[in-house]
Formats: C-alpha cells, sequence, structure tokens
C-alpha cells in the first residue's frame, strides 16, 4: 500500500504534503531531521492521509494537495 499524507508541525504554522509506502517510517524520518525540506519546522504530525494500492494514484493525490484548488481544499476542511 501507498499513501498521500499532509503534516503539520507541532506549531501549526506549517504544513507539508507528500507520498510514501509506509507512513510511520516516513514520519519517523521528518521528525529525525532526514528530510531537507522539513527539518527546520519539526516535530511534525500527520493530520491527513489516504491509501492507495498503487503509488502513482498516491503521486496523483500528492499532486493535488500541492495545487492550489488542493491547497484551498485542505483549508476548507481546516487541516
Amino acid at each position: 500500500m501507498y499513501f498521500s499524507y499532509v503534516l503539520r508541525s507541532i506549531d501549526g504554522k506549517h504544513r507539508y504534503v507528500g507520498h510514501c509506502k509506509n507512513l510511520k517510517s516516513q514520519l519517523n524520518q521528518h521528525n529525525a531531521r532526514n528530510v531537507r525540506a522539513t527539518r527546520d519546522h519539526r516535530p511534525w504530525e500527520v493530520i491527513y492521509s489516504e491509501k492507495f494500492k498503487f503509488e502513482k494514484d498516491a503521486i496523483i493525490r500528492e499532486r493535488f494537495f500541492k495545487s492550489a484548488e488542493g491547497q484551498k481544499w485542505l483549508n476548507q476542511m481546516k487541516l
């Protein structure tokens, strides 16, 4: 299984969107400062995720979350 996910920094000021195969392991990587994009705003928590059978579907959803329409959707969901 693959996941697309949304992380939020504990201070609530930053959001990060990505995809992965193992969500728990990926969150640990973000919080261990092993991901350059999220290094400065840790700790992170998963605030939303979706599960997919195929990686390509998780990537498509990640791209949606990163789009203007996806950002609007996340804001409307108060994520």
